[in-house]
């Protein structure tokens, strides 16, 4: 059940809030519907809903607020804008991406393909698929976690007519098995065959709460409903009879216009004439022109007459007939339209029964039913049972997870960095950019072992391995806010301690995996192409290794927390690249600064002092670690990384502080 109270938008300067006071139930085993044009607020009134955007008043979903439940894509499947997701992932990858998310099985995203009918399109990319075939996977995700509420934003936007009788059939079925469903909806004639309730919104303001009968006795124009296997042959005849009296309307129109025009004229004419005459002639004057404008009106009803005997005569046909040829016409002059709903069923507005069954009958076109109704709603139909169509097989409803499993943080990140070519690409693109620039370097001469190790050129801030960690730490969280994945994303940070801590070892087994194979693709290289004095094998080589894998580590948790703080995958990796341009040369500032020496050099006095007696395998860890800490490039990068961890603790504090 979802209770809404005062839902009321921030608004902007100067400018009214786009949703006002909006307060409404949707109980459960209802399809609740808010329907309004374009501007009304539908969409806004979701996302205050679900905490997306900024606004007062409170929400409640099963008599809890949002904040307070820990796993939303359980409880509350949710559906707004297009399907989220990046569009090279496969359907079947993707759903078992967020079923790791959400805690179901991998089997789940099977099942809930079959329900929607996407099981022969499992394999497909993203960005292959068809609009209806986006809606129904939207649905899917939805779907996913069993949740007992379903939020859908407009879910039968770009369907056509049978997907979207198959779309309201699975919505009544969640409905009937006691989900609650809030829909929105700029289709008022459409909308009656789903919804339960309808909440209509003008300017973000709720002017009317109805059930749909009410709604479609009071607001709605009635319809004639034709069900025909010549349906569309009969939908061609009514429009073109329909034009064809609408066009003989319009001249006939003209016609008295003309004529009056001309008796205008003349009763000017006459008017001056007796002005100049005056006297005893005015007077005559003024009996001649009522003269004859009494014979005019004679000779025009005559001539009517004759007219319409005539065309009695030429088609054989009663005066009833003509009677009803007149009320044809008449009717034709109204708002008038035919909506083809499917091959054998037709909507034909603004035209009588009598009317659309006379002219089926003259063109000897079978009509099976023909009835008028109000909307989609005949007078004793209920809505559940007009909403699925008795000819058609009830869709299948998706069943119940009775025992749903613990979130898999760990599963659904490695599924997220693996299910797309992305970082497969920016991978290769690193180890030949690196395989290049270790070569040149090696037969320029004067590098050291890291930079021809890892092909570092002098003009490069950082190694080609961590400018790559670190895009791939910033795509991390990046494509999250880009292609949102997890259901009801509220907060400006995915405040997750599990989810965070898998990208973390994700990112930084990546960044380990990536830096060894480049340190052997480049030693094998230089020994290769170069000779073997080109790789020089030092003495403290375990730190020169431990280094580059530091370096990559950092360089990718600091993409990886920048891009969560700023949302947005460009500004993390600009973050990281600022740690050499900015951050180094802070800190070697701070080296050369004698107020700050005797702490910059405590690493290196403790180092010292370690090394005085023989070292066990722990203190040369150690060692390794407070070397690479001495570093510039190491120091800047750890406090980078302290920084934006800070940064990124604050921004959760901040928007839990909002939310409550």
């Amino acid at each position: 059940m979802i209770q809404a109270t005062g839902l009321t938008s921030t608004p902007r300067r100067n400018q009214p809030p786009v949703i006002d006071d909006l307060t409404f139930e949707a109980p459960p085993g209802r399809v609740t519907a808010l329907l309004g044009g374009p501007g009304a607020g539908k969409t806004s009134a979701l996302r205050l809903l679900l905490q997306l955007d900024r606004g007062h008043g409170s929400a409640f979903f099963r008599g809890r607020p949002l904040h307070r439940i820990r796993r939303p894509a359980r409880e509350i499947g949710v559906l707004l804008d297009d399907v989220p997701g990046h569009p090279g992932r496969t359907v079947r990858g993707h759903l078992r991406m967020l079923g790791a998310a959400a805690g179901v099985p991998a089997a789940r995203a099977d099942i809930v393909l079959d329900v929607v009918g996407l099981t022969d399109l499992a394999d497909e990319r993203l960005g292959d698929l068809a609009i209806g075939a986006e809606r129904r996977l939207g649905l899917a995700t939805a779907l996913l976690g069993d949740p007992h509420t379903l939020v859908l934003d407009e879910p039968a936007r770009g369907l056509s007519a049978r997907d979207t009788a198959w779309l309201n059939g699975l919505l009544r079925g969640f409905a009937d098995q006691g989900g609650a469903v809030l829909v929105t909806s700029g289709d008022p004639e459409g909308v009656t065959r789903l919804a339960d309730q309808l909440l209509t919104l003008e300017a973000g303001r709720l002017v009317a709460d109805q059930p749909v009968d009410e709604f479609a006795r009071t607001r709605l124009r009635p319809r004639v409903v034709v069900r025909s296997p010549l349906a569309g042959r009969l939908a061609a005849v009514l429009e073109e009879e329909a034009g064809a009296a609408r066009q003989a309307a319009e001249a006939e129109a003209q016609a008295a216009a003309q004529t009056q025009a001309e008796v205008a004229a003349e009763m000017a004419v006459d008017e001056t004439v007796a002005e100049e005459a005056g006297g005893k002639s005015g007077k005559a004057g003024a009996e001649v022109r009522g003269a004859r404008a009494k014979a005019e009106a004679k000779d025009g009803a005559e001539d009517k007459t004759g007219t319409e005997a005539e065309k009695g005569g030429k088609t054989g046909a009663p005066a009833e007939a003509a009677e009803e040829d007149e009320g044809a016409v008449v009717a034709a002059a109204e708002p008038f339209s035919v909506v083809r709903d499917d091959e054998t069923h037709i909507s034909v507005y603004g035209l009588p029964t009598a009317c659309v069954g006379e002219a089926a009958y003259r063109h000897g076109i079978v009509v099976h039913r023909l009835v008028e109704e109000t909307a989609d709603l005949g007078p004793a139909t209920s809505v559940g049972a007009q909403a699925r169509d008795r000819e058609a097989s009830p869709p299948r409803l998706l069943p119940r997870l009775r025992f749903p499993g613990p979130a898999w943080p760990m599963r659904y990140e490695l599924r997220r960095a693996t299910g797309v070519r992305t970082g497969w690409l920016i991978a290769v693109a690193a180890l030949v950019a690196s395989f290049v620039a270790s070569v040149l370097l090696a037969r320029a001469g004067g590098a050291g072992e890291l930079h021809r190790l890892t092909g570092w050129p002098a003009d490069l801030p950082l190694p080609p391995v961590a400018i790559a960690s670190g895009l791939l730490g910033a795509l991390a969280f990046g494509e999250e806010f880009r292609y949102p994945a997890l259901a009801a994303a509220r907060d400006a940070v995915p405040h997750r301690l599990g989810l965070l801590a898998a990208k973390f070892v994700v990112c930084a087994a990546g960044a380990i995996l990536l830096s060894l194979v480049i340190i052997v693709l480049d030693s094998a290289a230089l020994l290769l192409l170069v000779g073997g004095n080109a790789v020089p094998l030092p003495s403290d080589w375990p730190e020169l290794v431990a280094s580059v894998f530091g370096l990559a580590i950092g360089s990718s948790w600091a993409g990886l927390l920048a891009a969560g703080i700023f949302r947005s995958t460009a500004l993390g990796l600009a973050t990281l690249l600022a740690v050499p341009v900015v951050a180094v040369p802070v800190v070697q500032h701070a080296m050369a600064d004698p107020s700050l020496r005797s702490l910059v050099m405590l690493p290196h006095r403790l180092r010292a002092a370690v090394l005085e007696r023989p070292p066990s395998t722990l203190d040369r860890a150690f060692a390794v670690v407070l070397r690479l800490a001495g570093q510039p490039v190491g120091q800047a990068l750890m406090l980078s990384v302290a920084v934006l961890l800070c940064a990124y603790a604050l921004t959760g504090l901040r928007g839990r502080r909002t939310r409550q």
